[in-house]
C-alpha cells in the first residue's frame, strides 16, 4: 500500500507543479491501477518477507524440480523468484499493479525465473498446487482457510508466514513460519 501512495504522491506533485495534462491524466490511468492494491489492505498490505523467515519457507516446503508452486500475494516476487531457482514451476499472484510491475523489470533485467501476475488471490484456481506459500493478515487467513485451502489438493502445502491458519494444527514451524499439509 506505501508504495501505491508514494507513487501517486509523485506523480500528484509533477501534475501540479507542471500543470500539464499529461501528468494529470496518468495520474487518473495510475490510480485505477494503484487502487486494488491500496483496497487489498485486509488481506496482506505489503511488507517484505524477512531474509530468515523467506529461508525457513522455503526449507519447510521442500521443494523439488517439477513442483507447482503458488506464491498469493507475492510482493516484489522474491519467494517466486528463489522457488523458480531451485526448479519449480514458480508462479505468484499479485494485487499491486507497481509491485507486479517491479518485478516484471527485475526479470527483465537481471533474466530472473519465475512468473508473477497481476490480480486477486481470491479468484485464481489453486487446486493443482503441490505448495501454496502466504503471507496473509488474521482475518484474511480465515477466508483463505474456507474458499482457497478448501480447494487443495490431498498431500499439498501450505506454508504461511507469520499468521496462523486458524482450526489447523501445524505440522512443522520455524522462525514464525507455519507448514501444514492438506488432509
Amino acid at each position: 500500500m506505501f508504495v501505491e501512495i508514494l507513487f501517486l504522491v509523485i506523480i500528484s506533485l509533477v501534475a501540479i507543479v507542471t500543470k500539464s495534462i499529461f501528468f494529470y491524466l496518468l495520474l487518473m490511468v495510475v490510480l485505477v491501477l494503484c487502487l486494488p492494491g491500496i483496497i487489498a489492505l485486509n488481506s496482506a498490505p505489503y511488507v517484505p518477507t524477512l531474509k530468515k523467515n523467506a529461508d525457513s519457507m522455503l526449507k519447510l516446503a521442500d521443494i523439488k524440480p517439477g513442483m507447482k508452486i503458488y506464491d498469493l500475494g507475492a510482493g516484489d516476487g522474491r519467494l517466486v523468484k528463489r522457488a523458480a531457482d531451485k526448479g519449480a514451476n514458480a508462479i505468484g499472484y499479485e494485487i499491486s499493479f507497481v509491485l507486479v510491475l517491479f518485478f516484471w523489470l527485475k526479470k527483465g533485467i537481471f533474466r530472473e525465473k519465475g512468473r508473477v501476475y497481476w490480480g486477486s488471490l481470491w479468484s485464481k484456481d489453486i487446486s493443482d498446487a503441490d505448495i501454496v506459500m502466504v503471507f496473509l493478515m488474521p482475518r484474511a487467513m480465515e477466508k483463505f482457510k474456507k474458499k482457497k485451502y478448501a480447494t487443495m489438493k490431498k498431500g499439498a502445502k501450505l506454508v504461511s508466514n507469520i499468521f496462523l491458519l486458524p482450526g489447523e494444527k501445524p505440522v512443522k514451524q520455524e522462525n514464525g513460519v507455519y507448514l501444514y499439509i492438506k488432509k
